[in-house]
C-alpha cells in the first residue's frame, strides 16, 4: 500500500511539473491578445482582432496556474501537441459589471479588452470563460495561436519608466505600474510629486509595508494633450492619454475607462502584473477591477482610495459596505458562496475564514462595542444588508478609513504577494 501511494505520487509530480517548466513552453516576452467583449447579462461574446508582443515576461516563471479563481472570467493556455494546461489566470472586467446593471440586462454593449499571457514557443490553444449564474465556468471562445504565423502589431507609444520601490526581480516580485492619466507638459511637476505620494500611500500601509521584498513599484511618465478628467462635470469632455472618465456605469464616482488596448501601449516598457492609473482631478472618484486595473483621483481621501481599489485589483477583494449608490444589480446570486475571500452567504463559508475565527464566536457576530476588531461573521458586505457578511465591523474595504485591512483581507493579499514571489 505504501509503495502504490509513493508511485502515485510521483506520478502526480510528472504530471504537474511539465505546466510549472517555464522555458519548456514559453519565451521571456508577453503576448497580449486585444478583443472585443459584448453582450448583455444572459450571454456574452468574444472576438479576437489582433495581437501585440512585449519584450518582457513580468510574471512568475514558476506559479503558472492559477489556484485562487477569483475572477469572473479566465483564460486557460494548453500546448496544442500534449493538450498540457500550461498556464491559466482569472480576472474580472467592466464588461462584468456592465451585465450585472440595469442596462446590461437587455442593452447589448462592446468593451475593447486584453488579456496577457507569457509568449509560447509552439502553438497553443487559448479558451475564454465566463462565470454563470451558477458561478460555474463555461467555455465562450477557443483560438489557436501558432507564434510563428501570428503578426503582431507594433508598439509606437514608448515613455519613460520611473523606478520608486524595487523589492526583488520582476520575475520575483509583485510588480505595480502607476500610470499617470490627464497630466499634461505643463504638470510635470505636479505628475512626479503624485506618483511618489501614490507609492508611499501604498508601501506606508499594512500588509504592503510587511511585504516590501515582493513588491515592485514603477511610473510611467505618461502625458495627456489636455489637464484633467472627462466628465467631471457631467458633459465635460478632457483629451486624455487613456480616456477615463467619471458616471462609468452611470454611476458619478466610478472612474474607469472602456479602451483598455491603450492603456496596455502605455504600459508597455514597465514589468507589471498589474495597474493603478493616477487621474488628475480633486474629484472624488475611483475603481478596481480584479486582475484588471485600478483608477484614483487626487481626492482627499487619496490614501484610503489608493489602497482601497488595489484591494479590488489585487487580490479580487469584495466591497464590503452595503449603504453607498451603486448601478449593479443582484451582483450575488441567492444561493451561492461569493468568490472573493472576504464576504460570505455562509453557503460555503468553510472555504472562506471560518479557520480563523475563536472557536466560540457566535455566527453571525452581533455589532457591539466589544466586538470591535474581533474577526467575526457581520451581517451586511457586498452592497446587501442582509444575507452577506464580513469579517470586522469596520475595515478598509467597507469604510472610508486608511491602514484598515482586516486578517482576513491581509492574508488575500499577503497571498497574492507570495504567488507571485516564489
Amino acid at each position: 500500500m505504501k509503495k502504490s501511494l509513493i508511485l502515485l505520487c510521483l506520478l502526480s509530480i510528472q504530471l504537474i511539473l511539465p505546466a510549472q517548466d517555464f522555458n519548456t513552453y514559453f519565451h521571456p516576452k508577453t503576448l497580449r491578445i486585444n478583443y472585443i467583449h459584448s453582450g448583455t447579462k444572459d450571454k456574452d461574446s468574444i472576438e479576437v482582432k489582433n495581437y501585440q508582443v512585449d519584450n518582457l515576461w513580468a510574471g512568475s516563471l514558476t506559479n503558472l496556474i492559477d489556484s485562487y479563481d477569483y475572477g469572473c472570467h479566465k483564460i486557460m493556455v494548453y500546448d496544442v501537441k500534449t493538450n498540457q494546461l500550461i498556464y491559466s489566470r482569472t480576472y474580472s472586467c467592466l464588461f462584468g459589471e456592465y451585465r450585472t446593471t440595469e442596462k446590461g440586462a437587455t442593452q447589448s454593449k462592446a468593451f475593447k479588452e486584453t488579456i496577457r499571457c507569457p509568449y509560447p514557443k509552439k502553438p497553443v490553444r487559448i479558451e475564454f470563460l465566463t462565470r454563470n449564474q451558477h458561478s460555474d465556468f463555461e467555455k465562450r471562445q477557443e483560438i489557436i495561436v501558432n507564434p510563428k504565423k501570428i503578426k503582431a502589431l507594433a508598439n509606437t507609444i514608448h515613455y519613460d519608466v520611473i523606478d520608486l520601490h524595487i523589492g526583488g526581480n520582476y520575475n520575483k516580485a509583485y510588480d505595480l505600474v502607476i500610470v499617470p492619466e490627464g497630466y499634461a507638459m505643463q504638470d510635470s511637476a505636479k505628475l512626479r510629486e503624485d506618483v511618489t505620494r501614490c507609492k508611499n500611500a501604498i508601501m506606508e500601509c499594512t500588509p504592503f509595508k510587511e511585504s516590501a521584498t515582493k513588491i515592485n513599484i514603477r511610473a510611467v511618465v505618461s502625458y495627456s494633450e489636455e489637464s484633467g478628467i472627462s466628465q467631471e462635470t457631467k458633459g465635460k469632455e478632457v483629451k486624455t492619454i487613456l480616456g477615463s472618465a467619471f458616471y462609468s456605469l452611470d454611476l458619478e464616482r466610478y472612474l474607469m475607462l472602456d479602451h483598455v488596448w491603450q492603456l496596455h501601449n502605455v504600459c508597455a516598457n514597465a514589468p507589471y502584473d498589474n495597474i493603478i492609473i493616477l487621474c488628475n482631478t480633486k474629484k472624488y472618484g475611483g475603481g478596481g477591477i480584479y486582475n484588471w486595473y485600478a483608477t484614483v483621483s487626487d481626492n482627499k481621501h487619496f490614501n484610503y482610495v489608493s489602497v482601497h481599489e488595489l484591494g479590488h485589483s489585487i487580490a479580487g477583494l469584495a466591497d464590503e459596505y452595503y449603504t453607498s449608490e451603486v448601478t449593479v444589480q443582484d451582483f450575488y446570486p441567492k444561493g451561492s458562496e461569493p468568490k472573493e475571500p472576504n464576504i460570505t452567504s455562509l453557503v460555503n463559508f468553510e472555504s472562506k475564514w471560518k479557520s480563523m475565527l475563536a472557536s466560540d464566536t457566535p455566527i453571525p457576530t452581533p455589532v457591539t462595542d466589544e466586538n470591535k476588531d474581533v474577526l467575526g461573521v457581520y451581517e451586511g458586505a457586498g452592497y446587501c444588508a442582509e444575507g452577506l457578511y464580513r469579517p470586522w465591523i469596520s475595515c478598509t474595504m467597507k469604510d472610508i478609513v486608511y491602514n484598515k485591512f482586516c486578517p482576513v483581507c491581509q492574508k488575500a493579499l499577503i497571498e497574492m504577494f507570495d504567488f507571485y514571489a516564489e
